[in-house]
C-alpha cells in the first residue's frame, strides 16, 4: 500500500506537470522524486504517468489514483487533527451519571458551559440514583457522577462538592401554614411525610428523618418516592408534605407551596458533588471535573 510520502510526491508531480518543477516545490532533487514515482508504479503495477511528450501527463489509471490520493491526505489530515483533539480532551466520549435533583440547576448549569467549551465531545446522560451511580462508576459504565452524598467506596473516587443547599418544606397550597412566609419543622409533626425511598437515597432518607427528630418529633410516613417530581406531585395531591432541596422551587408547580424553614432549621442541607474514579485517565473527564471546579458554590 502506498505510503503517504509515495502519495505526496505524486501529487506534486501531476499539479506540476514536470518533474523538476515539483521537485523543487518538494524541496528535494529530481531523481530521487522519479525513482520515488518508480517505485509506487512498480507496487501499483500501472503507469501513472505519460512520460513520452514534453509535459509529464496523467495517464487515465492516474487520473483516479490522484483524485484517491486527495481524498487519502484528506482523511489523514482529519484524522490527525481528530486524535490531537481527542488527545486534548476536545473530541470524544463523556459518559456522565446524574441523580433526579440534578435537572433543576446542577446539570444544566454543567452541561450547558462544557458543551460551550467542548461542542464535539458527545455527552452520554443517564438518569441514576446515587447508590446506583456508585455501582456504575465502578463497572466503567459512567465516567463522572453528579450526586448526593455519601458515598459508598470513597477510597476508590475523588469528590468535589459542587453547591450546598438548604431544604425547603412543600406543603399543599390548602395547608394551614400556606400563607405563611416561614415556618417551623415542629409545626409539620401532625402531617404525613412524602420520603425518599432508603434503598434508592439513603442520604436524602436520612436527612429528613434527622431533621424532623431534631425539631422533636419523629414523622409518619405516608409514602415514598424515589423523584422530586413524584414527591411534588403527591404533595399537591394532598398526601403529605415533604421536604427537598431548595433546587426544586425554581419550577413553577399547581397546587403547592414552597417553604423556608425556620432559623431554627436552617442547618439542614444537602450537597451535589461531582465524583470520578480516582485512577482516571480520560482528559475529557478531566476537563468535566475541571469546569465544575470553575462553577461550585461556596
Amino acid at each position: 500500500m502506498p505510503d503517504i510520502r509515495h502519495l505526496r510526491h505524486f501529487i506534486a508531480v501531476a499539479e506540476e506537470k514536470h518533474f523538476g518543477m515539483a521537485a523543487t516545490r518538494l524541496n528535494m532533487t529530481q531523481p530521487p522524486l522519479s525513482l520515488s514515482i518508480k517505485k509506487l508504479e512498480e507496487e501499483l503495477g500501472v503507469l501513472l504517468f505519460d512520460r513520452n511528450t514534453k509535459k509529464v501527463v496523467l495517464t487515465p489509471a492516474g487520473e483516479v489514483f490522484l483524485s484517491g490520493a486527495y481524498e487519502t491526505l484528506e482523511k489523514m489530515s482529519t484524522l490527525t487533527n481528530d486524535t490531537i483533539r481527542a488527545a486534548n480532551g476536545a473530541l470524544g466520549r463523556l459518559k456522565l451519571g446524574f441523580v433526579g435533583s440534578a435537572v433543576y440547576e446542577a446539570l444544566p448549569r454543567t452541561v450547558r458551559n462544557f458543551r460551550q467549551q467542548f461542542p464535539d465531545v458527545q455527552l452520554d446522560l443517564k438518569e441514576l440514583a446515587t447508590v446506583e451511580q456508585i455501582e456504575a462508576l465502578s463497572k466503567n459504565e459512567i465516567d463522572v457522577g453528579l450526586l448526593r452524598p455519601p458515598i459508598t467506596g470513597g477510597a476508590l473516587f475523588h469528590q468535589i462538592d459542587f453547591s450546598n443547599e438548604e431544604m425547603v418544606a412543600v406543603l399543599p397550597i390548602n395547608h394551614p401554614l400556606a400563607g405563611e412566609q416561614v415556618i417551623d419543622l415542629s409545626n409539620l409533626k401532625e402531617d404525613g411525610f412524602i420520603l425518599f425511598p432508603h434503598n434508592i437515597s439513603p442520604n436524602l432518607h436520612a436527612l429528613v428523618l434527622l431533621a424532623c427528630r431534631e425539631a422533636g418529633f419523629t414523622p409518619t410516613i405516608a409514602q415514598t418516592a424515589p423523584q422530586i417530581q413524584t414527591q411534588i406531585s403527591l404533595v399537591s395531591a394532598g398526601l403529605g408534605v415533604a421536604l427537598v432541596p431548595k433546587c426544586a422551587s425554581r419550577i413553577s408547580y399547581p397546587d403547592i407551596v414552597f417553604k423556608k424553614l425556620a432559623a431554627s432549621n436552617d442547618h439542614i442541607g444537602t450537597q451535589m458533588s461531582v465524583v470520578y474514579r480516582k485512577e482516571e485517565k480520560n482528559v475529557i473527564v478531566s476537563a468535566f471535573v475541571e469546569l465544575c471546579r470553575t462553577l461550585s458554590l461556596p
